[in-house]
């Protein structure tokens, strides 16, 4: 019994252990010391659109971090809204662009989103494009 409660400390320890190692190595892996990705804008909305109408927007970002920000993918949530970005790094300080063209097929609210994967601190970023077609 006695050899059996001691191996049952021992897991409960080195649990214990391991988790404090990896909340310490998480806390100080991030600093601000980054890249980081901030917008001009969030949402998009294009107001009242026609069948047919193509609207094309431009989405600015700024690298508020202290290291080149790359984006890894940019995608779409749906055929109707293409998206193009630059592929070089930002550097700390400088903008960055996102153009992204949506075509209106079909009547109804629009709610379509945009998601922006980096190397930020902030790795993922949620933008909506919304507005309705009549």
């Amino acid at each position: 019994m006695k050899k059996v409660l001691a191996l049952v400390c021992m897991i409960c320890l080195g649990l214990g252990m391991s988790l404090q190692a990896q909340s310490k190595t998480s806390t100080s892996t991030y600093k601000g010391t980054g890249a980081e990705i901030e917008f001009e804008k969030k949402v998009v909305d294009f107001g009242n659109l026609k069948v047919g109408d193509v609207k094309v927007v431009t989405i600015t970002y700024k690298n508020i971090g202290k290291k080149p920000l790359i984006l890894d993918d940019v995608i779409s949530s749906c055929d109707c809204t293409e998206v193009e970005w630059s592929k070089a790094p930002v550097m700390p300080g400088k903008t960055g662009t996102i153009k992204a063209t949506y075509t209106a097929k079909n009547t109804g609210l629009i709610s379509k989103r945009i998601t922006v994967l980096s190397n930020a601190n902030t790795d993922r970023v949620i933008l909506q494009l919304k507005g309705e077609v009549k």
